[in-house]
């Protein structure tokens, strides 16, 4: 006599049989059977393929249901579909009809059946990731599973980023931090940090690729709140790019106050807004002039000498200020002095060991070395500078010209390498012409210019290098001709800024029988200049006044017209030399004719072509300082 097992697998065959060709039958079958025996799996899971089969929604759902309550854990056919019904959920803008059939089906089980087949799902899968993914299906299914599951998936998550951090990263901030914002659960606080740590590594990337920064911002703070909610921390303010950082800071003070020493919560709100800081002073370090993105240097500025003195010559212990020089000059310097406030906190002993293990987590090395660099160069720490400046490899010539030259500034005085800086600078001047700047020089205390990397702004600070250095040499005794008359060339770009430095020039020129300006006839364009000259020769007439000077040039300088020795002219103011005064107007009149030359590349030749002499006035040398031509 058959067995029960016998008879069982025997009904179950002829219902396969006659499935296709007779549903009817089958189901008959298939009836009779779990009359029989109904706790058989067998005839349970026929019962189901019958069913859906015939696309009958509601009774597959109905033996779905008895199969997956009844038999959960014994039977690789019943695992299959399940993953065929999760994969469709996941899926659900797909439109085949296996994956209609599964969503449609779903919508017929019991929201008890739903959620237990994404437990056990989810519990009897291998893959980490496809249990994230199930997870975050289910949290989509039933919201209110995620206050006791997501802990769970939030270690699932800082697991999986060990192995595929970019992955699990952007699982982590586009599709589980949104599911739960509105109620985040309470976690420990090394994974709570962990995850923060990694949702700010994710952004970064995005703001790094000149993405929408707006955006990545806004998302950061939100996911700080989040993380701040899971710890039980005091919220931090919500991102506004319109909001001034003095706000935020104040906030941070005050949540400083009331927290106890090396607190996690002043850690993560104060390195926040550190790179919050650092980015808005890295961003607006590049500017666009004249359609170009145009990088700005932070440089020291130079401090106006007066001969009475004034106690600018002594060091000050006090910070120095930003020259307004140009119009995001306010902008640049309020980043840089919050970011440099963040970091000032975050490197006290409370805090700089977690910080720098979180720097090296994150993906900001090229700006905290731009930033690095600068915080020393305002603080004054030269040797540091130098240190970080070897350090830095991604540097142009002309950025590290420029950085050399303002390190010997911030020393008081020119080496023969920061002369040599500029002769490099002015050889790799940009296209872009740019503007001067105001501000350059003030009087009184140590400040710093953001520069601008354009032809006007970079020689006009090669040419105040200069100046600054030569200038105290004007009040000196016995101060020679051509030293007058290089500065007066050099001037030109700067006179109404320093008129002090021009009326000691005219003064000494007035007192001297004769003056040698060989430069007059090639770079000297300036119209006050000449007409102070004009009324110098006409005020001499009565003494026997001689002004020596190269011949009429075509005014272009060249190596002959400035060479002066044999070829200088010189000119008196008594009727002993016919003619003299013809030849001076005609040589003002040349020169005020070419007062509209763009005097920024007639002073960059000038100190090319002049630059032994300038190195021997600088440096009391006249050894060859290495000769570039400007184009």
């Amino acid at each position: 006599m058959p067995s029960h097992e016998e008879n069982e697998m025997y009904m179950v065959k002829e219902a396969q049989r006659l499935r296709k060709s007779d549903p009817c039958a089958a189901m008959a079958w298939i009836i009779t059977a779990k009359t029989l025996y109904p706790n058989a799996f067998n005839l349970q899971y026929e019962a189901y393929l019958l069913e859906r089969d015939g696309q009958n929604y509601e009774e597959a759902a109905k033996c779905f249901s008895a199969i997956a309550t009844n038999f959960q854990n014994q039977h690789t056919e019943l695992w299959q579909e399940i993953n065929s019904l999760t994969n469709a959920l996941r899926n659900e803008n797909e439109t085949t009809p296996e994956h209609e059939f599964y969503v449609k089906m779903y919508k017929h089980l019991t929201p008890e059946v739903q959620h237990n087949i994404f437990m056990h799902t989810i519990n009897h899968s291998a893959d980490n990731l496809e249990r994230i993914y199930i997870y975050i299906l289910m949290f989509n299914k039933f919201p209110k599973s995620a206050i006791t599951q997501a802990p769970r998936l939030l270690e699932m998550l800082a697991e999986g980023m060990k192995t595929e951090p970019d992955l699990y990263q952007r699982i982590l901030v586009e599709e589980v931090l949104p599911m739960i914002q509105n109620k985040p659960p309470e976690l420990s606080p090394n994974l709570a940090c962990r995850l923060y740590t990694s949702s700010l590594e994710f952004y970064l990337r995005q703001i790094m690729d000149e993405s929408d920064t707006a955006d990545a911002w806004k998302n950061i703070f939100k996911v700080l709140m989040i993380c701040g909610q899971m710890m039980g921390w005091e919220p931090f303010l919500p991102f506004s790019k319109h909001v001034n950082q003095n706000v935020y800071w104040e906030k941070l003070v005050d949540i400083l106050s009331g927290s106890p020493a090396g607190s996690s919560q002043v850690l993560f709100y104060a390195t926040t807004l550190f790179i919050y800081s650092l980015h808005g002073y890295i961003r607006n370090c590049k500017l666009k002039i004249e359609d170009a993105d145009v990088a700005h240097v932070l440089v020291e500025g130079f401090m106006e000498w007066s001969p009475e003195g004034d106690g600018s010559d002594v060091p000050s212990m006090e910070p120095p200020k930003f020259s307004l020089t140009t119009a995001i000059s306010p902008e640049l310097s309020k980043a840089f002095l919050h970011a440099a406030q963040c970091w000032q906190l975050l490197n006290t002993d409370q805090f700089q060991r977690d910080f720098s293990q979180l720097m090296l987590a994150l993906p900001l090395a090229p700006w905290i070395s731009r930033f690095l660099f600068d915080l020393a160069i305002y603080f004054g720490h030269r040797d540091e500078a130098n240190k970080l400046m070897a350090e830095m490899t991604t540097q142009s010539s002309l950025v590290q010209s420029l950085q050399i030259l303002s390190l010997n500034l911030m020393q008081g005085s020119m080496t023969l390498q920061g002369f040599q800086c500029i002769l490099k600078i002015l050889s790799e001047l940009p296209t872009t012409q740019g503007q001067l700047l105001e501000n350059m020089s003030l009087k009184g205390h140590r400040h710093m210019v953001f520069l601008p990397l354009t032809r006007s702004a970079l020689v006009q600070y090669c040419v105040g290098a200069i100046i600054s250095r030569l200038s105290r040499k004007v009040f000196e005794p016995n101060c020679p001709d051509r030293l007058l008359g290089d500065i007066l060339v050099l001037q030109q770009l700067n006179l109404l800024n320093d008129v002090l430095l021009t009326q000691q020039i005219f003064s000494l020129i007035k007192q001297r029988k004769s003056f040698n300006l060989r430069t007059l006839s090639t770079y000297i364009i300036n119209i006050d200049l000449l007409e102070e000259l004009s009324h110098i020769w006409n005020s001499q007439q009565e003494d026997n006044f001689e002004l020596t000077s190269s011949p009429i040039s075509s005014g272009t300088p060249t190596a002959t017209t400035v060479a002066g020795g044999s070829q200088s002219r010189r000119i008196g103011t008594r009727g002993a030399d016919k003619g003299a005064r013809d030849e001076f107007r005609a040589i003002t009149r040349q020169q005020i004719a070419r007062c509209n030359e763009n005097v920024i590349t007639l002073l960059a030749n000038f100190i090319n072509q002049e630059h032994l002499m300038l190195a021997q006035h600088i440096f009391g040398i006249s050894q060859p300082v290495e000769t570039i031509v400007i184009k």
